[in-house]
């Protein structure tokens, strides 16, 4: 479902400016400045479905209806990093992206694959064209365009704080995971082994698209849904790829030295896509390595995924509650309300 007309389409430029804004109006201060790279290749802001079975849907999250996503993740981009340290993946041709959100971002910052082939491929195209461009302490934060978020000053500090961690702490790679509102067939649930509010957590469990009898239990076992805000410095992530994916980085990189004289027309990639077959980074490579993983607990600030559940829960439905637990931040997991087996 296409975006309808008649919403209000924030430009590129005043988003940025906005954010800068907000960022010294929150008095913001990271130690090392980071890169954000917007995930936008699938151009994935459409607008779910509201069934009869969400009747609330609308009311909880406003901004489904008044903010273009991209633009927006463009903008809580510019929370974090300056406009020269945004960059986005996106399919080509280039041309059609001129006119969006993108459109005033720097030429050289915008990474184009010939056509899209998973997420995975999106994050290494990435990581490559930073490499030699970036100290390797850098950290790296990863925004998709596929949800909404009400409350921007909740997620610019969870930002903020991913980013310190990332600094501090550079060896794992950082999720942020959202409360869940419910059960979701649609997204990945993070267990996290200890329950914290700022600290991050190494991961229990990473479970991708449950279906929703599965979902209740790792909602009641403490998961976190997915928002696949993650981040990293450029080894840590790459090393996810490693070794699988050798062989596949050393064309890529072949490549992209070949492009080096046109890089918004990615002709030497079209022969190494044309061979790929798609790849999942939360499927195939997070969900398989959760032990290289940490887990920020992300406060409710309205975050909600643009994707419809290909199962909407009844009421009626057997197996455990509707919606979470209700524990707050900080209080223990116990063996008795946890549907998991640990």
């Amino acid at each position: 479902m296409s975006i309808p007309p008649g919403l209000v389409i924030e430009g590129a430029e005043l988003a940025v400016d906005e954010a800068a804004a907000q960022s010294a109006e929150f008095g913001l201060h990271i130690k090392i400045e980071p890169w954000c790279v917007l995930l936008a290749s699938r151009e994935t802001a459409q607008f779910p479905a509201i069934t009869a079975h969400e009747p609330s849907a609308a009311q909880r999250q406003p901004a489904m209806t008044t903010r273009d996503p991209l633009a927006q993740t463009l903008r809580r981009a510019a929370t974090v990093s300056s406009r020269d340290k945004i960059g986005a993946v996106i399919e080509g041709p280039a041309e059609r992206w001129r006119l969006s959100a993108l459109k005033d971002l720097a030429l050289r910052n915008i990474f184009v694959q010939p056509k899209h082939h998973g997420t995975a491929y999106e994050v290494l195209l990435a990581l490559l064209q930073l490499e030699g461009r970036v100290p390797s302490t850098t950290p790296i934060v990863f925004l998709p365009s596929d949800h909404v978020v009400s409350d921007e000053e909740v997620m610019t500090r969870s930002l903020v704080n991913m980013v310190e961690w990332i600094s501090d702490a550079p060896r794992p790679v950082y999720l942020l995971g959202a409360v869940p509102e419910g059960p979701h067939d649609q997204l990945g649930y993070v267990v996290p082994w200890h329950d914290a509010l700022q600290m991050p957590s190494s991961v229990y469990e990473f479970v991708e698209k449950p279906d929703v009898r599965q979902a209740r239990k790792l909602i009641n076992a403490g998961g976190l849904w997915n928002t696949f805000i993650f981040g990293g410095n450029l080894f840590s992530i790459l090393e996810l790829f490693r070794p699988r994916f050798d062989a596949t980085i050393t064309a890529f990189r072949t490549a992209l030295q070949a492009n080096l004289g046109d890089p918004v027309e990615p002709r030497a990639l079209n022969a190494i896509y044309d061979r790929l077959t798609p790849v999942d980074f939360s499927r195939d490579l997070l969900a398989k390595q959760a032990h290289s993983l940490n887990v920020l607990r992300l406060p409710r600030c309205g975050w909600w995924p643009l994707k419809s559940p290909k199962r909407v829960p009844q009421i009626s439905d057997a197996d455990g509650p509707l919606l979470d637990t209700g524990r707050d931040a900080g209080e223990p997991l116990s063996g008795n309300d946890s549907g998991l087996d640990r």
